[in-house]
């Protein structure tokens, strides 16, 4: 099966390539603001719709212009590059997958530049972008495969001031041999449990980095709050509107910490994501998981003024511990890996009562705590674990409807316990 696969290693820029990078950066946001707007007031003013095409001749024109001259010290393949983002960006847009391109500013953490085939070289190990003469230093973690040219080069300049290149390969990935073994998997917030009886937790070293990272955020809000009132502000005041923050070296420094500490619980989070849903779909044929309501999962119980919600803090808990197992990055996983090596992923309806239904003989309870996470069922007698029960069922429930069952919920009580 014929795949894009993009492979990521971590660089290390000289300071004239570092000085390089920082203008390709601001130049390729610097177009695709430009195009943004120039999309944006020819619909509104003119009715009229543009294209890449109409933009990238116009980019022509501006890059003679004397006030962008300073287009032209960074490769014209980037500038190009950034227009088809922002193409791409209003497809989504229109097919309702995604919302209104917004403008990018260079107080995001973090910073990109693509390159398509005749913006970089590779030859014998080494890349060389253009407009560089050296060719970067690029750790190798991982060979790319026999044969294979990148079709592009993405580099990016995280928030911790790390810089990463991906590079876009077309691979042949073959799928793995048929297995009879099956899974279902069960998502909470503490943990992954499967229908095996295994549970998969988070690495315990994001609990020291959390714990480090909110010390640094505490230590960054003070030097903020110190800026505010050196402007005359009071300390929780909004900056008005217009005005801007004085960043002094010691918030930058405090800024980076945060940044880079954020940046190594994204990475532990990601390997392990990516070490778990590889084993899983590596040993077995079928995976079955609950299609869940992520952002209902995640919504703030903080209400309003008039009517304000109960156990808000609680919640908030709940909603740090969902959001940081990724279930939404687990589950896209599990289904392009399940696509790649020839797997079958089977979501099954989140109303299923996945947990308050015994998987011995069927009996559904009328209700069930969250808080209760043992119970006997009162019609044979079954002691269950909530959690494995619920794998358990789940995955009953996907064999179900792979054998062509049409409906599992039929006249089955639904409530908030599951």
């Amino acid at each position: 099966m014929k795949v894009q696969r993009a492979y990521r290693y971590r660089f290390y820029p000289t300071p004239e390539q570092e000085e390089q990078l920082a203008k390709t950066f601001g130049c390729v946001r610097s177009v695709y603001n430009w195009g943004l707007e120039r999309r944006t007031r020819a619909f509104y003013e003119r009715k009229q719709r543009l294209y890449y095409k109409d933009l990238a001749l116009a980019l022509t024109a501006l890059k003679k212009t004397p006030e962008r001259a300073w287009l032209n010290e960074v490769s014209n393949v980037a500038l190009q590059q950034a227009l088809r983002h922002l193409d791409r960006a209003f497809a989504n847009f229109f097919a309702g997958r995604a919302a209104y391109p917004t403008f990018k500013s260079k107080r995001d953490a973090v910073q990109s530049a693509s390159y398509m085939r005749n913006g970089f070289t590779l030859r014998d190990g080494k890349l060389t972008l253009a407009k560089q003469d050296k060719p970067l230093d690029v750790r190798w973690s991982r060979p790319l495969p026999n044969g294979v040219q990148p079709s592009s080069v993405t580099v990016t300049r995280t928030s911790g001031g790390r810089y990463y290149v991906s590079l876009l390969v077309e691979e042949d990935i073959a799928p793995l041999s048929q297995t009879n073994e099956r899974i279902g998997l069960d998502f909470n917030a503490g943990a992954i449990v499967d229908s095996k009886g295994r549970v998969h937790r988070l690495p315990q070293r994001l609990n020291d980095l959390e714990a480090r990272k909110r010390r640094y955020q505490r230590a960054q809000r003070r030097k903020i709050t110190a800026a505010k009132v050196r402007m005359g502000l009071e300390p929780n005041a909004p900056l008005p509107r217009g005005a801007r923050l004085p960043v002094s070296n010691n918030l930058r420094k405090a800024s980076r910490k945060v940044g880079r500490v954020q940046e190594h619980i994204a990475a532990i989070r990601s390997d392990w994501q990516h070490k778990l849903t590889t084993s899983i779909v590596r040993e077995n044929q079928v995976i079955a998981i609950e299609d869940l309501a992520l952002r209902g999962m995640t919504a703030s119980a903080r209400g309003t003024p008039e009517k304000p919600g109960k156990r808000v803090h609680q919640k908030a808990g709940l909603n740090r511990a969902v959001l940081n197992m990724g279930f939404a990055e687990l589950r896209r996983q599990l289904e392009y890996k399940a696509q790649w090596y020839g797997r079958e992923v089977i979501a099954i309806d989140r109303w299923y009562p996945s947990s308050k239904r015994c998987s011995a003989c069927g009996y559904v309870l009328p209700k069930l705590a969250l808080s209760a996470r043992k119970w006997t069922c009162p019609a044979c007698g079954q002691a269950h674990d909530r959690d494995l029960n619920a794998a358990k069922n789940i995955l009953a429930a996907a064999l179900a409807i792979k054998a062509g069952a049409a409906a599992l919920r039929i006249d089955e009580p639904r409530d908030s316990g599951g």
